[in-house]
């Protein structure tokens, strides 16, 4: 039987670190008020965010900074230092390396991302091109921190049917520059940072290891829980001076409907995966999540009476990353050996959409 087996993981982050200390010198927060409702500690961001940050901490007028930076740009400069393909590309360089093959000998790219380098052409075709291909097929998924488990689901099938025989599935985010780190921001400022992670996946026969199922499902009708209004048709023109002036540029989310659908979602999606399978919470060897808050965490695995300790988390160190957070997972728990040959690992994810999922491999 055909099956996709992931044969090489990767992750890449900034090198830069921020703290919940430097964030409570550019807001009202502190470091025991965001560990306590999220489990963060720190996350990586771009080095442009990390500089305005330094910056924005020393700011009299820290509104008013906040408004120049996000009217003219850090210091009037308008090309960023890190992209979020550059992310891509780092995690991507990383996976093909452990699957001991090259860019060239890819199908296909699956790739996912929240906010790209630009409109349009989105990043998967911007990772292609870094790649210096020039006919290899770019998929770009736009379901947010779902992303990632909606891009191995399609790979699976790719590879199942028989259209190809070697996938490069990438979750990659730079989230750090939309957000607004004064009051008015906090709630989103604390939770997101940037991040990357990726997988190859090439065809095997036969053999037990490899990608088992996929459950994903979307509900529309809650987008404003979660949502981005810059360069979408939902007004006219897609870009305006006023919908800038409006702050309409920034994402928006409803904390609480987002926390209450997440907990649901991954308790609806996690027993039906284990359903059609016909397993039980015992017979998982790891759980991964996406890593949205440790307390969403904690609330489903309660729910599902998994035992903390089956599960793998980062949240502490590298914030909200959206849909790499569970890419970045996967390779950490693999490269820390909580992940060995033979074990049934459980990976399911929630975002904006709303959409969420579930994939359930053997390793």
């Amino acid at each position: 039987m055909r099956r996709a087996k992931i044969i090489g993981t990767g992750m890449a982050v900034p090198p830069a670190v921020v703290d919940n200390h430097l964030l409570s010198r550019c807001m009202n927060t502190s470091d025991e008020w965001i560990v306590q409702r999220t489990g963060i500690k720190e996350r990586r961001v771009s080095p442009d965010t990390y500089r305005m940050l330094l910056r924005l901490a020393e700011a009299p007028d820290k509104v008013a900074f906040m408004k120049q930076v996000f009217d003219q740009g850090l210091d009037g400069v308008i090309d960023s230092t890190l992209t979020v393909s550059d992310l891509a590309l780092e995690a991507s360089q990383m996976a093909l390396e452990r699957a001991g093959v090259t860019a060239r000998e890819l199908d296909c790219i699956i790739e996912s991302s929240t906010v790209p380098d630009f409109a349009y052409p989105h990043t998967g075709c911007v990772l292609q091109g870094k790649f210096g291909l020039t006919s290899t097929p770019a998929f770009n998924l736009q379901q947010g921190c779902a992303g990632f488990i909606y891009g191995l689901a399609m790979a699976d099938q790719f590879i199942r049917t028989g259209l190809y025989g070697r996938i490069l599935v990438v979750g990659a985010e730079l989230l750090s520059s939309m957000f607004d780190y004064t009051d008015r921001g906090r709630d989103m400022a604390v939770l997101f940072a940037d991040g990357a992670g990726a997988v190859v996946l090439q065809a095997v026969e036969g053999g037990e290891s490899g990608l088992i199922s996929h459950h994903l499902h979307s509900d529309g009708t809650v987008l404003d829980g979660l949502a981005g209004e810059i360069y979408g048709s939902s007004t006219y023109p897609a870009i305006s001076k006023k919908k800038i002036d409006e702050d309409r540029g920034r994402p928006r989310m409803n904390g609480r409907q987002v926390f209450v659908h997440a907990v649901r979602r991954f308790r609806e999606v996690v027993g039906e995966c284990l359903e059609a399978n016909r397993m039980d919470v015992a017979d998982i060897d790891l759980f991964i999540f996406h890593q949205a808050n440790i307390r969403i965490i904690e609330a489903v695995a309660e729910a599902l009476k998994i035992p903390f300790e089956k599960t793998y988390n980062n949240v502490e160190r590298y914030g909200n990353t959206a849909a790499a957070s569970v890419p970045i997972c996967l390779h950490e728990a693999l490269m820390g050996g909580r992940i060995k040959e033979g074990d049934l690992v459980l990976m399911a994810a929630f975002g904006t959409g709303f959409a969420w999922g579930a994939s359930l491999l053997r390793w």
